[in-house]
């Protein structure tokens, strides 16, 4: 049986790159959201991809925490600290798959109010529900979570 350092080595050298893409894109999405939710309360202009990244400054933070805690992993990573890089790749993917949970719940009890009231229900919003940079990237992350959960239960043991 292959002892757990050789298990954590060969994770991170797989999850590290797509951990540095994932988190640029969640900063990504975070700066588009706040740019939207200015343009949202004064007006100035057209919003960026409003379907998929609202103008929120909640999910702003949390995007931007979870790319931030990402892009922090990978640099502890290099920096030979690699309880600190799993200590960052678990909380920042583990904020990532609340997001997402979050997403998928409001989708849900949208969905459910609908039945409830008797109203007629747009599955084009649901669809788009689905879609959101919050979900899209938190489906993303729950494989990668649930990896690192596994190796971090394997360390601890």
């Amino acid at each position: 049986m292959e002892n757990s350092k050789g298990i954590f080595k060969r994770y991170m050298h797989v999850v590290i790159p797509v951990e540095v893409v994932l988190g640029l894109v969640y900063l990504v999405a975070g700066f588009i959201a706040i740019i939207n939710w200015y343009l949202g309360t004064t007006g100035a202009g057209e919003f960026l991809y409003s379907d998929y990244v609202p103008g929120d400054l909640g999910i702003c933070l949390v995007m931007l925490s979870i790319g931030l805690l990402m892009i922090l992993s990978a640099y502890y990573w290099f920096k030979r600290k690699p309880v600190k890089s799993l200590a960052a790749t678990t909380l920042g993917l583990g904020l990532a798959v609340a997001a997402m949970v979050m997403q998928v719940l409001a989708i849900i009890a949208s969905w459910l109010d609908g039945i409830i009231v008797g109203e007629p229900i747009a599955y084009e919003e649901l669809v788009m529900g689905f879609l959101r940079a919050e979900a899209l990237l938190g489906y993303i992350a729950l494989p990668l979570f649930y990896i690192s959960l596994r190796i971090l239960s394997k360390i601890t043991t």
